[in-house]
């Protein structure tokens, strides 16, 4: 969110000043028509920018995260004919985002496979490799796997653990 705020800000930023310097000391009419429309802009700008935040970004134009080599599948939509929508987990990045990948039934199998391959051995999750790689080939091995299985938690005992002896009332104190 952060981000969408900045973006927003240096975006009316650079539309003010361009606005202030392109507009010459004329009529007060003029000024605040110019000022108005300017005031209009920001609004349709900030409420468009928000409904994109929650649409899904195409893979193809993913430039910022694409040298990812991993992405942890956190769940898919497949609309035929349209595309594969994902929600993915990035490596190092905090909230997980949305993305649409074109359609291709092959894809989709792929995704089906491995998510029913992780239902059916441990629970681990889906991930994809390569997630925003461009030109993928046909002959190539599945993008979508079954996470491994999660290492079990440490048992809780010290370094030295104590031996304890039961000593009877009747072997002398």
């Amino acid at each position: 969110m952060i981000t969408f705020v900045i973006a927003f800000v240096s975006l009316a930023l650079l539309l003010g000043s361009f606005a202030y310097t392109m507009l010459p000391m004329v009529g007060q009419a003029r000024r605040a028509l110019v000022s108005g429309l300017f005031a209009v802009l920001l609004g349709i700008l900030f409420f468009g920018y928000s409904d994109m935040l929650g649409r899904p970004k195409a893979t193809q134009i993913e430039f910022l995260r694409s040298a990812a080599e991993e992405a942890k599948v956190l769940g898919a939509y497949f609309k035929e004919g349209e595309g594969v929508f994902l929600w993915l987990q990035l490596t190092g990045v905090d909230e997980p985002r949305y993305y649409k990948l074109p359609w291709d039934e092959k894809t989709a199998q792929q995704i089906q496979a491995a998510i029913q391959d992780n239902a059916t051995q441990h629970g681990g999750g889906v991930a994809m490799k390569l997630p925003f790689e461009h030109g993928w080939a046909k002959k190539e091995e599945p993008k979508f796997y079954p996470l491994p299985q999660p290492k079990l938690p440490d048992k809780p005992y010290e370094q030295h653990p104590r031996t304890l002896t039961y000593q009877a009332p009747e072997q002398g104190i």
